[in-house]
């Protein structure tokens, strides 16, 4: 049993994969065996194959919203992101953290690019740690009561 793939349709596909419409659910192509699959005879079929394949399901009926972010916004939350975890923090009692070199690295690269003099990646670390305390602290609390 084969499928005709109307050009609308594929339109509309096009459309949604790139978020310019609301998604529509497509049909996905029932699976055959191997053995009487047939190659599909026009490549708007195999292309039809594509995008149903790369377009993941959503379970709601929203549309996602493409929203461009201002030079003035990114800027604003530069600012914010280094007040959260880029200010020198004051750390008694230090204790040794291990990390991935790959994660080490990471973190480098950005203490690097948005840090103060004074700023290192233990720092950072101690900032996002400290920011996640407070942010879970109560959760934390009322889960190791369970």
């Amino acid at each position: 049993m084969k499928k005709n793939v109307s050009s609308q349709s594929m339109d509309a596909t096009l459309q949604d994969f790139l978020g310019n419409k609301p998604s529509m659910e497509t049909p996905k192509p029932e699976p055959q065996p191997a053995d009487t699959k047939e190659q599909p005879e026009k490549a708007s079929e195999v292309v039809q194959e594509k995008l149903s394949e790369a377009v993941p399901e959503q379970t709601d009926e929203t549309p996602q919203v493409v929203r461009r972010i201002s030079g003035k916004q990114r800027r604003a939350s530069l600012e914010e992101y280094k007040e959260a975890f880029l200010t020198v923090p004051t750390i008694e009692d230090r204790k040794p953290v291990f990390l991935s070199r790959s994660t080490r690295d990471a973190l480098d690269r950005i203490v690097r690019m948005f840090g103060e003099r004074r700023m290192s990646v233990s720092g950072l670390v101690e900032n996002i740690a400290r920011q996640h305390l407070a942010t879970y602290g109560e959760d934390i609390e009322a889960w190791r009561k369970l």
